[in-house]
């Protein structure tokens, strides 16, 4: 009886102390949305609200009106989605030769691969830039896209969810006259929807938030992405936070959206795709 109550306590103060940790998560974000709605007075008064009293849509209506916002958020979106699937498509495509060919260097070039996951982008920002800049993709989409096709990371995962797949399919397909290509898009890649799904969403929010990249590589004001755009919201406005936190809000929409319209697919990803030997 007593081991059933210890049990019972210690179960009830772990929820306890997943539902602190999970407000603390959101207060910003939640704080944010609120704040967006807040007259300057409100934010950095006297006594600063947490919750508007009124609540108005004067520092959307400003950010729209003063910013170029829909251009930057229509920016990132195409670098974003092109690059994402440009980045699962090789990504597949490599892990896919991990997992079901055998070839001489296998598994160097795959420990190679891994490596990279070690190296900072900052790292290799210079010679990265020389080489784009050479290639006349400065001001361009290709030119913020071509940098984040390469992810060792996601080649890892989706490789690793691979491996679980049976080898038999691959060789009754050989048998019956399926070619390695067509057995990667016909059976491999239905079967892998999870993983892929969860790699596709992971890249999406890695690519969206990318500031660096894009502000070194788009000396245009109209191809800055909605990243560099709040960046210099924030040091042209000063202390106009709510306009400021109106913009974030804005530019967080689409990620939402995503991780809402996907995160069933987001789950079984992160589940299915558990590491294996």
């Amino acid at each position: 009886m007593t081991m059933t109550k210890l049990r019972r306590t210690k179960s009830a103060l772990l929820q306890v102390l997943f539902v602190v940790i999970g407000v603390a998560i959101a207060f910003p974000v939640l704080y944010a949305l609120c704040a967006s709605f807040m007259k300057p007075t409100e934010i950095v008064g006297l006594n600063p609200k947490v919750i508007p009293t009124g609540g108005s849509l004067r520092n959307y209506l400003e950010v729209f009106e003063t910013t170029n916002i829909l251009r930057q958020s229509w920016n990132s979106i195409v670098i974003t989605v092109v690059t994402t699937f440009l980045r699962l498509f090789v990504a597949a495509l490599a892990a896919y030769a991990f997992a079901f060919f055998d070839f001489p260097g296998k598994r160097l070039f795959f420990y190679l691969t891994i490596c990279t996951m070690l190296i900072p982008g900052e790292a290799t920002l210079l010679t990265n830039y020389e080489t784009v800049s050479g290639l006349g993709l400065v001001n361009r989409y290709m030119g913020s896209i071509i940098m984040f096709i390469g992810s060792g990371t996601a080649v890892f995962i989706i490789r690793q969810y691979f491996l679980n797949l049976p080898r038999t399919l691959y060789e009754s397909a050989v048998i019956d006259g399926c070619g390695s290509f067509r057995f990667f898009l016909t059976i491999v890649l239905p079967l892998s929807k999870p993983v892929l799904s969860a790699s596709a969403i992971n890249g999406f929010v890695q690519i969206w938030n990318q500031y660096l990249w894009p502000k070194l590589i788009a000396t245009r004001p109209e191809m800055f992405t909605v990243q560099v755009g709040l960046a210099q919201l924030n040091s042209t406005e000063g202390s106009a936070y709510g306009v400021i936190l109106a913009a974030a809000v804005v530019a967080l929409i689409p990620t939402l959206v995503f991780f809402v319209v996907f995160q069933k697919q987001i789950a079984g990803g992160m589940i299915a795709g558990s590491i294996k030997e």
